[in-house]
């Protein structure tokens, strides 16, 4: 069968190769049942997709340029808007809290490139619509989703063929970890990845203690209360830590009025040169949804290079903040706001501070009134800051539907489209692999979070 464009869907040349394979029955479906896939399964429980998705050698190169760039830009923002100040930074992002001004005291650092891009891939290319900057980053493992479809017969044979490969974001991390913490000694440092003693979110941490203990290094779970600072060092249970892995929100911080009783051992830590922090509590400011329209909207005095700007503008689709929008002039004239309840089909609003999607609504997907009522909270700041964002349309794949037999008699296996959600990684070393997920033949959602939402890993092409 040629593996030619299918109407209706936008596919590079090797996912159409292998889909090909699929509907004239040389390529079998995948087997998530095979014993490569069980540690995976085990932890990550969710549905998989019926395929990894697959950027061709010019995706992976635009990427590899385009998200670094764009971190390394966000990064920069309070040294170009707010001389170097993380407080004030903070603080026109819409940071409140009682542990805000402490935790920035104690435990602010240099940038560490280490983020996940989330992003869709439109008729026009890969489409960013946030960029998660923090190691409290969830998805890291996927590198084990990619190695178990390696060793898939349905996938592997086919990846040798097309010279696909993978990034793992795992081992990719753990290099960015040691080269940012400084370690110079022999052998690995001995990490403590730590949680806060309130922390919203439960983590499964299991897979990823596997994976860095695989990769030699030594792992201590404890919360941000079990560190102890004394003339030996740094200590959590009894064992001398070298790096504190920080898996909590600088949100949690925030909100916490003992953040800087907490943190204070940890801080006299790293001031003594005992242990380093990866990454520092500052480094969330960047992930804030209000940053992305401070690169969209660059007001009087553009703070960008022009290689950023084209950048920026070319992926990050028109962002701005809700903040005075009942009084901020809308292009064309009339107020933002006003143009924000018209638009509503094309448009989306987010709390600039959160995570998981958690508030984020599709104007597409809301009834008139309570849009309306949306815009007006977001105007007012009741509920926090918000920014609006154009949709960024989504292109569709193809993937088998769940448990769908093939029916080669009739043209092959059934297909379900798709409207994939990115999670890609940027560590020290550029793009870093990721995951995708999405729900099969769903409108257009722009968070994936219900029941039925599928994942799969991404593989890349080198030719």
């Amino acid at each position: 069968m040629s593996a030619a464009p299918v109407p209706g869907v936008l596919e590079n040349a090797p996912t159409r190769a292998f889909l090909a394979g699929r509907a004239d029955g040389s390529i079998p479906p995948l087997d998530p049942r095979l014993p490569g896939y069980g540690r995976f399964r085990s932890w990550f429980t969710r549905p998989l997709l019926s395929r990894p998705a697959i950027l061709d050698a010019a995706q992976t190169s635009t990427l590899d340029h385009d998200l670094p760039l764009l971190l390394r830009t966000l990064q920069a923002l309070p040294d170009r808007l707010f001389g170097g100040d993380q407080e004030r930074f903070a603080g026109a992002l819409g940071w409140r809290g009682p542990g805000v001004a402490a935790g920035l005291r104690l435990l602010s650092g240099p940038p560490v490139p280490l983020g996940r891009a989330d992003l869709v891939h439109t008729a026009d290319g890969f489409r960013l619509v946030e960029f998660n900057t923090s190691s409290s980053l969830g998805s890291l493992e996927f590198g084990e989703l990619c190695r178990a479809a390696l060793a898939d017969p349905a996938f592997g044979g086919f990846a040798a063929e097309h010279r696909l490969t993978y990034l793992d974001p795992m081992a990719l991390m753990a290099d960015t970890l040691l080269r940012y913490s400084g370690w110079d000694a022999p052998g690995r440092p001995v990490i403590a990845l730590v949680d806060w003693v309130t922390s919203p979110v439960a983590v499964n941490a299991s897979l990823f203690v596997d994976l860095l203990a695989e990769l030699g290094f030594r792992i201590v779970a404890c919360t941000v209360k079990d560190l102890e600072f004394g003339p030996g060092g740094l200590f959590a249970h009894g064992e001398r830590i070298d790096v504190v892995y920080r898996t909590f929100l600088f949100k949690t911080v925030a909100e916490d009025p003992a953040a800087g009783e907490l943190l204070e051992p940890l801080a006299r830590a790293v001031r003594h040169g005992a242990a380093r922090v990866f990454s520092p509590l500052n480094a969330d400011l960047s992930g804030s949804k209000l940053c992305l329209a401070m690169l969209s909207d660059p007001g009087e005095s553009d703070p960008l290079t022009a290689e950023e700007r084209e950048t920026v503008d070319r992926v990050l689709p028109w962002t701005r903040s809700m903040r005075n929008a009942d009084a901020a002039p809308a292009p064309g004239g009339g107020t933002l706001a006003g143009l924000v309840r018209a638009e509503r089909e094309r448009l989306v609003l987010k709390p600039s501070i959160g995570h998981a999607g958690r508030g984020v609504v599709a104007g597409w997907l809301t009834e008139p009134d309570a849009w309306a009522e949306l815009v007006r909270t977001a105007c007012a700041g009741d509920a926090g800051e918000y920014v609006v964002q154009r949709r960024a349309v989504s292109v569709a794949e193809r993937f088998d539907p769940p448990d769908a037999p093939d029916t080669p008699d009739t043209g092959g296996p059934p297909t379900a489209t798709c409207l994939l959600h990115w999670g890609l990684f940027v560590t020290g070393a550029g793009l870093s692999g990721g995951f995708v997920k999405g729900l099969l033949d769903h409108e257009q959602d722009i968070r994936y979070l219900g029941d039925g939402s599928h994942v799969g890993c991404v593989f890349h092409s080198a030719a």
